[in-house]
């Protein structure tokens, strides 16, 4: 990755924090169509795109859409491989590429989670917010989704629904 190429998604990191991150693991190179993770599969890594596309997709109607392309600096199944849960969508090559692959090891070793209780309680705050993100996002299409196929009301959003998804938001429930 050259100066500058793909840095948005890397705002918030110094250059040798970043530099750190596109050592944390090995290269892997993509043919075109080669799998990273599939919808619904647990992550081992996290990936960082230094060349190429990578295409992030998901069973929408019982058809494999495509819902978004990532290029050089972009960081692909972090949430994932922080909170050991499942990867929400498939993460497959659009054409020849090449990523860093950082296993969760790694990534917790340049995170320092296991050495620094600072950086321990960091990772476990991270984790709670990460969760919280991904229940807020799964109960807003949930409720979305019921808007779209209520015969009586389409396209109507409950107050309600939306007020509960904002409010578990902003709560501290520390998970079990």
């Amino acid at each position: 990755m050259s100066d500058g190429e793909g840095y948005s998604e890397f705002a918030g990191l110094e250059r040798s924090e970043l530099e750190e991150l596109l050592r944390a693991g090995p290269v892997r190179a993509l043919s075109p169509s080669a799998v990273l993770c599939e919808e619904g599969q647990l992550c081992a890594h996290c990936w960082v795109v230094t060349q190429g596309t990578v295409e992030a997709a998901r069973t929408i109607e019982g058809g494999h859409r495509t819902l978004s392309q990532h290029g050089p600096g972009s960081i692909l199944a972090l949430m994932a491989t922080l909170d050991g849960g499942p990867c929400r969508v498939s993460l497959r090559a659009a054409g020849d590429a090449k990523v860093v692959e950082i296993a969760r090891d790694g990534l917790f070793d340049i995170l320092g989670v296991e050495h620094d209780p600072c950086a321990a309680l960091a990772h476990r705050l991270t984790i709670t917010a990460i969760r919280r993100l991904r229940r807020a996002t799964d109960e807003l299409a949930q409720a979305i989704h019921r808007s779209v196929t209520d015969v009586q009301r389409p396209g109507h959003l409950a107050i309600a629904d939306l007020a509960a998804i904002h409010a578990g938001n902003h709560a501290w429930k520390p998970e079990a």
